[in-house]
């Protein structure tokens, strides 16, 4: 339980009600506690299924018959509103898989998260040091050197699973990281690109791999190489074995 009294009903009771919105009191528990986690990780899959049982063809107009039919509705417009709005997003979108797409792609998933929350990048509120190692713990890296300057910490629903959003400091301003589960044995490759006016750096690490987003490439390899100074990334391999030894910068 929370110094302020917030606790693991408190939290999913909060994750039932809006699985994608949760109060900074919820992300801070998140953060410390393992069953909470766990059942973050179970609603957030039931999310994806719905969004995959949903992610049809629709037919053109759809959303504005859903919109028209609604006005003879005298409960909640606005829901049916978000109804229809979030079906056409999911056949927009489609059922993408982080782990499978090509390196291009997984370029512009990462851009993509991070523009669809930009509230991360406003976040002033310094994470706790310990906090921030048992995330990169539960992905399957060590901090080796405290991270102090983590202002932003979510865990969110990704393309092939669950994975932790970090917004972290650095001398060129701030940087997100996306720790990201990759479900098969083919590994990332370490790249470092340019996409929508920002750059972003991908490399194997953890449980998968992690991408670090910043205001261009210069800025997101330099970032990467703070992170490397910090933080062991073990490689893990689908079959076991030795884990990759990280590469430096």
């Amino acid at each position: 339980m929370n110094a302020d009294g917030f606790n693991c009903i408190d939290f999913r009771r909060e994750k039932m009600a809006d699985p994608r919105r949760l109060t900074e009191a919820a992300e801070e528990h998140l953060i410390a506690c393992a069953g909470c986690q766990s059942f973050s990780r179970r609603v957030n899959a039931q999310e994806r299924a719905l969004q995959q049982a949903v992610s049809i063809d629709v037919p053109d107009g759809l959303a504005e018959r859903v919109i028209v039919a609604s006005r003879s509705q005298t409960r909640a417009p606005l829901k049916l509103w978000a109804l229809a709005a979030s079906l056409v997003l999911s056949v927009s979108m489609g059922v993408q898989y982080w782990h499978a797409a090509p390196d291009r792609d997984r370029i512009a998933l990462a851009v993509d998260h991070v523009m669809h929350e930009p509230e991360a990048l406003m976040s002033t509120r310094l994470i706790e040091p310990e906090r921030v190692a048992q995330v990169f713990e539960s992905f399957g890296a060590e901090v080796r050197v405290p991270l102090a300057s983590v202002r932003y910490v979510k865990l969110c629903p990704v393309p092939g699973g669950t994975g932790w959003h970090i917004v972290f400091d650095t001398d060129k301003g701030p940087a997100t990281l996306l720790l990201l589960p990759q479900n098969t044995a083919k590994k990332a490759r370490v790249l470092t690109a340019s996409y929508g006016g920002m750059g972003v750096h991908v490399e194997p690490g953890g449980q998968g791999m992690f991408a670090v987003v910043a205001g261009d490439e210069e800025q997101a390899r330099a970032a990467a190489g703070m992170l490397h100074r910090h933080v062991s990334w073990q490689v893990y391999t689908a079959h076991g074995g030795d884990p990759g030894a990280p590469k430096r910068l």
